[in-house]
């Protein structure tokens, strides 16, 4: 199922990859992304944000001085921090996506050699892995366990769907953007989690959806 989706992307990147030389000059662009992602998980009581990172490869076809296209394939940190419940259990959950976004681009200029790109559209994600890491209190009374797990990735959705909006800052030369971006899911991310915590603390996970926030910077060539 990956692969039936994953293909027609990379063809779309190869297409946007491959321009006439005389054109590509002056409406693709190709480079590198990374920063940091703040995210959580909507369904979810009582927590804090996760703080992780995200990185990949960016491109972007301008059609003309105003619009464009821009694809991403960009891995991402995700899941959100669990505070302590009334049993004082505190658990991080972890989950690594392959984002995918395809996003219509303005392009604003703003009369100093720099310009302001408003982005917004769909994102696909492939979900890659799911760990989480807890801390809790010994049966004993005698301080506190710390432990860690994977998650079954069957019961994960393969695919999560969102929506992005963000905006880019691009300074020099058009070659240096500063950007913030916004995802939220639009799909359940799993059909329901459980885990027994050092053998003996069971607990169930609700229906949740991500919500990513991202905050970085871009270098295109």
């Amino acid at each position: 199922m990956k692969v039936r989706v994953i293909l027609p992307l990379v063809m779309l990147m190869g297409l946007l990859v491959w321009q006439p030389q005389s054109s590509r000059a002056q409406s693709f662009e190709v480079g590198v992304r990374s920063g940091v992602s703040v995210s959580s998980l909507i369904g979810l009581d009582n927590t804090s944000p996760r703080v992780g990172f995200y990185g990949g490869i960016t491109s972007s076809l301008l059609l003309n001085e105003n619009w464009g296209v821009t694809l991403d394939v960009t891995l991402s940190e995700q899941g959100t921090h669990c505070n302590p419940n009334k049993e004082n259990v505190t658990i991080d959950y972890r989950y690594d996506y392959l984002n995918i976004p395809l996003l219509a681009t303005y392009r604003l200029p703003l009369g100093d050699g720099s310009s302001l790109r408003l982005l917004a559209g769909p994102q696909l994600a492939l979900f890659m892995l799911g760990t989480y890491s807890y801390t809790l209190p010994s049966v004993l009374n005698d301080g506190t366990i710390s432990g860690s797990g994977s998650l079954d990735k069957e019961d994960f959705h393969p695919l999560d769907f969102g929506v992005s909006l963000g905006a880019q800052w691009v300074l020099w030369g058009e070659h240096v953007l500063i950007e913030a971006r916004y995802t939220l899911g639009i799909n359940q991310t799993h059909r329901g989690v459980s885990n027994t915590l050092n053998d003996y603390y069971y607990i169930s996970v609700p229906n949740n959806r991500n919500s990513v926030f991202q905050l970085g910077t871009a270098i295109l060539f």
